[in-house]
């Protein structure tokens, strides 16, 4: 690097994968030596009531509506979007965003959120800042398509085959996986993380994640499905629902096969220990199991891209899919055996794509610098500049 950059990224709190793939980029970027790093939830700080509205309806309706909210994906996920609605929607935020640039003056801006007011805005007045894309999802939808988007990072060769379907070149697409957390490419001793946790490292474990925000459905049922049918140990994941968290820890008061937690922030600790995870098909949450080669059971997957990404992962039998608790006591027992883990872990290991953030970082400072050269060598100088506006030439 030239000089000391400033690279912001944009994200949104719909879910918290968005957050942890800003937070990996932000990581590997300070470990490269940039200081100058602004993570901003655009849509919070542009429009925080409507924000806040937005986030309830998208918690509430995956819970109780799931059906409602697959519809609404699915409308909106068109082929050949509305060119005037897509302006629209990607206007979101856009004044703030132009107070975002003249404040900091970033060299470049990354998104993890398909809010993107910033490359809608290098459409409309040619601003010179390098933009990026990080899909943190397997599926492509619509939202994520933008023409003055410079690079997109992708995490397989079918979603990169989706978005040039859509128009985008290929030398605009890269395939870098989707970024985690590099707590998840070390090596974890699983005898001292039993230890940490007060857990018997002769039993086996399934991880249940109820997601950050505690949204999984019917969790006792799952639970139950666990306890009944197979010799498993339950490591129960509620996130930040407090509610679930009293009403588990009530329900299985007693109960020596179940440990019920709350927020857990070191999950690949857990990962760790498991022998496989029960969980939603979050794009991160499953790209940190493939991380970590952990057969993963996901349980009536919700409409829209969580299914699409049980989909992408189960056709490479990266992970199976349960529609109801006959299939998912079938699924746990598959599992029990080692050979299916076996035959799982393999699969895993072939879809993974690991550093991805590294990757993604890379190719963003390599395209930023190549902005700042071009800037170098086009510039005007500035006595040029004053005899111009003097009439000298």
């Amino acid at each position: 690097m030239s000089h000391d950059p400033c690279i912001v990224i944009i994200y949104s709190t719909f879910g918290d994968g968005h957050v942890q793939a800003a937070k990996a980029i932000r990581q590997t970027l300070a470990s490269r030596g940039v200081k100058r790093i602004h993570m901003i939830d655009l849509l919070a700080e542009a429009h925080p009531y409507w924000n806040a509205l937005s986030r309830f309806t998208y918690l509430k309706s995956t819970v109780y509506f799931p059906k409602l909210y697959g519809w609404s994906y699915r409308v909106t996920n068109r082929a050949n979007p509305d060119p005037k609605l897509s302006r629209l929607f990607h206007s979101i935020g856009k004044r703030k965003m132009k107070q975002v640039i003249e404040e900091l003056r970033p060299d470049a801006v990354i998104h993890t959120f398909p809010y993107l007011a910033m490359s809608e805005m290098c459409g409309e007045k040619g601003i010179g800042i390098p933009t990026f894309t990080v899909l943190t999802d397997y599926v492509l939808h619509s939202r994520w398509v933008h023409p003055h988007t410079d690079r997109y990072f992708v995490a397989t060769e079918q979603l990169k085959q989706a978005l040039t379907d859509a128009g985008i070149g290929e030398n605009r697409i890269a395939v870098s996986g989707i970024p985690i957390r590099n707590a998840f490419g070390k090596p974890m001793d699983k005898q001292a993380l039993s230890a940490k946790y007060g857990l018997n490292p002769e039993n086996r474990y399934v991880l249940i994640s109820a997601g950050a925000y505690g949204v999984l459905s019917d969790v006792r049922k799952m639970v139950q499905g666990v306890l009944e049918n197979t010799g498993f140990h339950v490591l129960l994941v509620c996130g930040k629902n407090r509610k679930l968290l009293q009403e588990m820890q009530t329900a299985y008061e007693g109960e020596n096969r179940i440990r019920v937690m709350g927020f857990v922030e070191q999950m690949e600790e857990l990962m760790a220990v498991s022998s496989c995870l029960l969980t939603k098909a979050g794009g991160i949450t499953l790209t940190e199991a493939l991380s970590a080669s952990l057969p993963v059971i996901v349980y009536r997957p919700l409409p829209g891209q969580e299914e699409g990404n049980a989909d992408v992962l189960r056709s490479q039998s990266a992970l199976y899919t349960a529609h109801d608790l006959a299939e998912l006591k079938e699924r746990l027992r598959q599992l029990e055996h080692e050979s299916g883990r076996r035959r799982m872990e393999r699969a895993m290991k072939a879809v993974y794509r690991p550093n991805a953030a590294e990757s993604i970082v890379a190719d963003v400072l390599m395209i930023m610098e190549q902005y700042s050269y071009r800037k170098r060598k086009y510039a005007v100088p500035a006595e040029r500049q004053a005899a111009h506006a003097h009439g000298y030439y």
